[in-house]
């Protein structure tokens, strides 16, 4: 118990400190104002720490440590990387040019020149900024949002930048707007992911609406997939008309989702991944070939939610075991869900032309 009490005890004068380091700066605050912010003796204080350095250090990491594992929670619970990714800058960027957080991390920069126990915390605690950054970066390479060549590289940019113009939004009132730094922060990672800056957004996030109920932004809508995505979608269209072709049915399957349905004009609906596969099955036992043709392609998609859809035009050549073969062309409405596999289809809905 005493130890717990010691512990509370210390955390109670480092967030006291962080409250009148916020008031008053690193250079303006006592020991003394926060022992008095405590109503206790400046003896206690010291008890704690050896030294005012000592204190205003341990209190920035104190403060530092609590905002960066904030920004990782709100991140982590994202949907997508592109929305992690979005969330970490949305986060860092300050909320106006009075955002007391960012005073006091531009204050601790300063403060880390003149006192030797600031600087290895702030060095520190800027490493750990630029590896949250590349976590991000490289899940998103990993699921196949993002085309990053360097995530390290990127993220020391991404993290620079915000750094940078956090200075002149905070520092210098007038001088940058946020609308305009969100603008820049969206054209940065959008070039560091091989995204467009349309794509760096996290939809799944509400806004409030003047009546207090939460809506979603009409800029949030699904938009012409990016360059990485189209192509994405276009492979994976590419491969399953490849597999159909060779009649290869474990092949075709990686076309879709575990949960994935089909509905289509001339046959009955497919309502699991069970009867999908019974339904190929069955197709390639009663014909000779099946080619699909893709003709047009065109794809939308939202990154932030990590969904897209599809409007095909298929030409589909069936040579039956009676040796008579037709063709027809479809239309495909496919919707696809980026998994921790790529993208897959979830739902087709095919009607014949």
């Amino acid at each position: 118990m005493k130890k717990e009490t010691v512990e509370q005890r210390r955390i109670e004068i480092l967030e006291a400190t962080c409250d009148v380091i916020i008031e008053r700066g690193f250079a303006g605050t006592r020991v003394a104002d926060v022992a008095k912010r405590l109503g206790v003796s400046n003896s206690l204080i010291h008890y704690h720490f050896a030294s005012k350095e000592e204190l205003l250090a341990a209190a920035f990491e104190h403060y530092a440590n609590k905002d960066l594992a904030d920004m990782q929670r709100d991140s982590a619970s994202a949907p997508t990387a592109v929305a992690k990714l979005w969330r970490l800058i949305e986060s860092y960027v300050p909320e106006g040019s009075d955002d007391v957080e960012w005073m006091l991390w531009i204050d601790a920069w300063g403060e880390a020149l003149r006192n030797p126990k600031m600087k290895p915390i702030s060095q520190e605690l800027d490493a750990q900024s630029i590896a949250v950054f590349e976590k991000v970066l490289r899940a998103g390479n990993e699921s196949g949002e993002f085309h990053c060549l360097h995530p390290r590289e990127s993220a020391t940019r991404i993290s620079g930048l915000i750094d940078g113009l956090a200075v002149q939004y905070a520092a210098h009132e007038g001088v940058l707007k946020r609308k305009e730094f969100i603008r820049l922060m969206r054209q940065l990672a959008a070039a560091e992911t091989g995204l467009s800056s349309d794509d760096i957004r996290d939809s799944r996030r509400s806004t409030k609406s003047s009546n207090g109920s939460s809506k979603q932004l009409d800029d949030d809508a699904p938009r012409p997939a990016s360059l990485a995505t189209d192509f994405d979608l276009r492979q994976l269209v590419s491969m399953h008309s490849d597999a159909l072709s060779r009649g290869d049915l474990e092949a075709v399957m990686n076309y879709f989702t575990d949960d994935a349905t089909i509905s289509c004009d001339i046959l009955p609906e497919a309502v699991d991944i069970a009867q999908i596969r019974q339904d190929f099955s069955s197709q390639f036992t009663k014909n000779q070939f099946i080619i699909e043709v893709p003709l047009v392609m065109a794809f939308f998609a939202d990154e932030g939610n990590g969904t897209a859809n599809g409007n095909l035009i298929i030409e589909r050549r069936i040579g039956a075991s009676s040796g008579k073969a037709t063709v027809t062309l479809v239309r495909s409405s496919d919707t696809f869900r980026r998994t921790s596999t790529g993208w897959r289809c979830n739902h087709r809905h095919q009607k014949t032309i």
